[in-house]
């Protein structure tokens, strides 16, 4: 019998990072914090000593790049797996998907075809519910005139019938195709699908004017422009460029 030893507890977490490596960059974060906490209470009084404090920020920042660039190299093996799996799920789903666009297409005929009769079928029925009322009406009128009680009661009953059907058939018409098997859990229609065409700007912009998303898109658009602009003079309608002093 072949030897059989179990997985360690653990072994499906996929790669791990090296554990020991962030330790010492823990290490060297927590004696930097400690050095900008004595640094933090001193007063900068010479030039000499202001030198010093920018070296030590100087330090910080370089720490900082090596720690994000170490960051990126651990990150990067999941990355690359996480992209393989998407490629390869991604790639079985498109062939699914572009078939069933094109088994759909004559599925989507039949039905506006099927849909275009019922409208049809719909508008007549709204019609003949219409003259139905009319003449419901007209013979209510007769029996009034002819005091007779129990054409009154035909007419109004009639009228009613009218009414009933006018509200049937004022209903959307809408086609729709079962399971030929009876595995289908719902009938499949077609659903109208609406979607928002930007046909004047400035009307769309006057709307929007109070929804955040719009001033954060501005904003993102604006501080792009200042960037690009590199210091340089710059004026931008409806926007203040604030310039702070930073280190």
């Amino acid at each position: 019998m072949d030897d059989f030893t179990p997985a360690a507890v653990g072994h499906n977490k996929g790669p791990m990072f090296d554990a020991d490596v962030v330790d010492a960059f823990v290490k060297e974060a927590t004696e930097i914090a400690d050095a900008a906490s004595e640094w933090a209470g001193v007063e900068i009084a010479s030039d000499t000593k202001a030198g010093e404090l920018k070296d030590f920020l100087d330090t910080a920042r370089a720490k900082l790049k090596e720690i994000e660039d170490r960051r990126k190299a651990e990150k990067q093996p999941f990355l690359d797996a996480g992209r393989d799996v998407d490629t390869a799920f991604n790639r079985v789903k498109d062939i699914i998907e572009k078939a069933g666009k094109l088994a759909k297409a004559p599925l989507e005929t039949y039905l506006k075809e099927q849909q275009r009769i019922a409208e049809e079928r719909r508008r007549a029925e709204q019609e003949a519910a219409r003259k139905a009322a009319e003449e419901a009406e007209r013979e209510r009128l007769i029996a009034e005139r002819n005091r007779n009680a129990a054409a009154i009661l035909e007419a109004e009953e009639k009228a009613k019938e009218a009414a009933e059907a006018a509200k049937v058939a004022a209903a959307p018409a809408r086609a729709k195709v079962s399971s030929a098997t009876g595995t289908g859990s719902n009938r499949t229609g077609l659903r109208t699908h609406r979607s928002a065409q930007i046909t004047n700007i400035n009307q769309a912009m006057l709307h929007y004017r109070g929804h955040a998303d719009l001033a954060e898109c501005i904003t993102r658009l604006a501080n792009a422009d200042i960037r690009a602009a590199k210091g340089a003079k710059i004026t931008i309608p409806g926007i203040d460029i604030i310039e702070e002093q930073k280190l």
